[in-house]
């Protein structure tokens, strides 16, 4: 494999995620209850939770169970440990709320907590990463040729652990390359959205064959990569995550009970 000594101008502005993808929030039973504006109902619970906390987004899941594990669940979700799908195989003990379920009116016992999971407002997605490099230093670089596509390999070669594989491949003029390249940067706009506005930013997508060409020194190209650092699964910029520390399993604590 060649060896790529050259200088790259790699203007990255990544932010760090405001926030995980998901919230739980665990209530006691008698606060459900005692809300006179939502009658006490189990359901309607959730217009006051998102009234008092605007960055929830919309309602994924409803349940309700012992306060222990209810409380447990919320700690995880909100430490990014399990995910709205995986919360009843983790705690048994909670169950989710049907449509004709969540409009009773909520256990005052004392016994029993409702667990509301929300979509994050705040969440952002950082699962591509883009590079804009101008078309004298892609055309200088000896060991591609100067070709537009053949530096792609030039990118990957120096950050391996970052760059994935290739999205996109555009070229435009410096101010467009660097809005477009903020955007993907910035989480708020993928390869995807845009091909769609390509045209609309000031850009133009290079195909295959116009990829071999010589690097135009008038142009700059934009490069957008899968990015190796963000965790689809976990939502979290963090390569190769493992699971680390799930909530208690209690699927063994109900068998002990059961002895």
């Amino acid at each position: 494999m060649k060896s790529f000594s050259c200088t790259l101008v790699i203007s990255l502005a990544i932010r760090i995620g405001a926030s995980y993808e998901y919230y739980g929030n665990c209530v006691p039973g008698p606060i459900v209850a005692g809300l006179n504006q939502t009658g006490g109902r189990i359901a309607l619970y959730t217009m006051a939770l998102q009234k008092i906390m605007p960055i929830y987004g919309g309602l994924l899941l409803m349940a309700e169970g012992p306060n222990l594990q209810c409380g447990a669940a919320a700690n995880a979700v909100n430490s990014n440990q399990v995910l709205p799908n995986q919360i009843l195989k983790h705690y048994l003990g909670m169950k989710q709320l049907g449509t004709m379920q969540s409009l009773k009116e909520a256990d005052k016992s004392g016994q029993v907590s409702y667990l509301y999971v929300f979509k994050s407002k705040l969440f952002v997605e950082y699962s591509q990463i883009a590079d804009c490099v101008p078309g004298p230093i892609v055309g200088s670089l000896n060991q591609t040729g100067g070709r537009i596509a053949l530096y792609t390999m030039a990118l990957k070669t120096i950050l391996p652990s970052l760059f994935g594989d290739l999205l996109f491949l555009g070229q435009g003029n410096s101010s467009a390359c660097l809005d477009m390249m903020n955007g993907i940067n910035g989480g708020n706009m993928t390869s995807w959205k845009m091909k769609k506005k390509v045209g609309e930013l000031g850009m133009q997508e290079i195909g295959v064959m116009q990829g071999l060409k010589l690097a135009d020194n008038d142009l700059t190209y934009i490069y957008v990569f899968k990015n190796n650092m963000w965790n689809n699964t976990n939502g979290v910029m963090i390569p190769k995550m493992l699971s680390y520390g799930l909530a208690p399993d209690f699927k063994m604590e109900k068998k002990k009970a059961l002895v």
